[in-house]
């Protein structure tokens, strides 16, 4: 059995936000959650499993067990909720690059550091409390967003691009 899906859309005469247009000095914003999927998914192999490590239901009574923090990444998991309405704003707001964050915010972020031919530099105190939650949890489908300095746009700010060094992406100035 194959499946295959192809979506089309119109970007109305506009550009493209593509992930190669971000520069030295660019701000980095995230737009969406970092690391609630993650903790979902955490929450899936460890609460809904046996004994052997087999998936199992989840339940209603098994829902009501978690605390809201895992409830919360557990809906996230199973139901994405992608802030597109956000990302459309941000290229309205003039953002140089763009990419969803669905494989995780450390190497979605290499990806784009690639092909823009730069380096992202994180803040681990903008991540949340968990920043390595945040760099290496995925699915949950926000969006990687760079603009020039003094743009405000949407999301929240945690780094700024800088000149490519050896290293794709750092976290508070070491290699991630």
């Amino acid at each position: 059995l194959t499946i295959a899906v192809t979506a089309l859309g119109s970007l109305d005469g506009r550009d493209p936000v593509r992930r190669s247009g971000a520069r030295p000095g660019d701000a980095v914003h995230v737009i969406g959650d970092l690391g609630v999927a993650g903790r979902g998914l955490d929450v899936l192999f460890t609460r809904f499993v046996d004994a052997g490590g087999t998936p199992v239901a989840i339940t209603a009574e098994g829902r009501l067990a978690l605390d809201a923090a895992d409830a919360h990444g557990l809906d996230r998991q199973l139901r994405p909720h992608p802030p597109i309405a956000d990302a459309l704003r941000a290229a309205e707001a003039g953002a140089t690059a763009m990419m969803d964050v669905s494989d995780g915010l450390a190497l979605d972020a290499e990806r784009l550091a690639d092909a823009s031919g730069v380096t992202i530099a994180f803040d681990s105190a903008a991540l949340g409390e968990d920043p390595a939650r945040a760099l290496g949890g995925g699915e949950d489908h926000g969006f990687l967003v760079t603009f020039p300095a003094g743009t405000v746009g949407p999301g929240r700010r945690v780094g700024t691009v800088e000149r490519r060094g050896e290293i794709a992406v750092t976290v508070d100035g070491r290699p991630w």
